[in-house]
């Protein structure tokens, strides 16, 4: 398990070689000043990721329609004090063969960044996920807890936490909205797949109001929106019941203008995880460090500073005051 750097094809320099779209442009308009690209071999796949900063280690898993490059606005601010590794998720864009898509699921996800964070040989590391990336670093940690320092879980997909009549009828008015966009996706009409997925999970409209960097994101990994639905709404490991003996230090990010769906979810959490802290982001809906980076950032520095030096059962005790 070795990782191949890849600095022949580093951000804002030619593309053509591994990029097989040759989005040189788009790179560009990305971040030209991220450092070069690698890949590193977890077993059956090699997953694509970048590096950059010293100090202990944070790893970022991005949600649905994201890739490596969906922390750009948070890396550099979290590389002044830690060695940041983004990664592509299996079958995300910059990973090889990444329109075959066989086996998108929780379990399969999990898998992988149980393996990479065996490959990069850094010892524990703090993750800091998103949505559906959320979810599978928060799965990673209650199987493997001495993996993981800590968490911050940005509105996290465990709809199996939801125990409310009233968050269970909220959940299937959600099913109900994205089998829309799961149609759209079986028939092929990938661009009206992501432009709904986003108006339900974000706000109307909102894909005509993405910066250009983020727009290039979600268009291209479109592909594996419909993929993904197909197992989105599986019951998880993480329920009501092994929420009770999770010990690892979480923090619980969500935005103020967030689809009820997901306030349900973090509020739920916020009760069951012994060790849990929670942020609303002000002006921010489910994209949250998209839609607000400078919050973001602050509370995850804020948070894995007082992670570093406070135990699981400190952040009980003070949660109980």
């Amino acid at each position: 398990m070795k990782a191949e750097n890849l600095s022949e094809v580093s951000y804002g320099g030619n593309l053509a070689a591994f990029d097989e779209a040759g989005d040189e442009l788009g790179w560009q308009v990305v971040n030209p000043n991220l450092t070069a690209l690698k890949r590193i071999d977890i077993g059956d796949v090699e997953l694509t990721y970048f590096e950059q900063g010293k100090g202990p280690l944070v790893v970022l898993v991005h949600g649905a329609l994201g890739d490596c490059r969906s922390w750009s606005r948070q890396v550099a601010l979290l590389a002044q004090h830690y060695h940041v590794v983004s990664y592509s998720r299996r079958y995300h864009h910059l990973n090889r063969s990444s329109d075959l898509i066989a086996d998108y699921s929780y379990d399969r996800h999990v898998e992988d960044l149980i393996a990479l964070l065996r490959a990069l040989r850094l010892g524990p590391a703090h993750l800091v996920g998103h949505s559906y990336g959320a979810t599978v670093a928060a799965l990673v940690a209650m199987e493997h807890p001495e993996m993981v320092n800590s968490l911050a879980l940005g509105e996290p997909t465990l709809f199996s936490i939801l125990s409310e009549s009233q968050d269970k009828v909220t959940l299937r008015l959600h099913r109900i909205a994205l089998r829309v966009v799961q149609k759209l996706s079986e028939n092929d009409e990938h661009g009206l797949a992501v432009r709904e997925y986003l108006n339900i999970v974000v706000g109307q409209d909102v894909f005509d109001r993405l910066a250009l960097e983020d727009m290039l994101v979600v268009n291209q990994n479109a592909h594996t929106l419909g993929p993904m639905l197909d197992t989105y709404f599986e019951p998880t490991k993480l329920d009501h019941s092994s929420a009770q003996t999770f010990r690892t230090p979480t923090l619980l990010i969500t935005g103020e203008r967030s689809p009820g769906i997901y306030g349900a979810i973090t509020r739920e959490l916020n009760k069951c995880l012994p060790a849990a802290k929670s942020v609303i982001l002000p002006d921010a809906s489910h994209g949250l460090q998209m839609e607000n980076p400078e919050s973001f950032g602050a509370a995850l520095l804020w948070f894995l500073a007082t992670a570093k030096r406070t135990t699981a059962e400190e952040l009980l005790s003070a949660k109980r005051v």
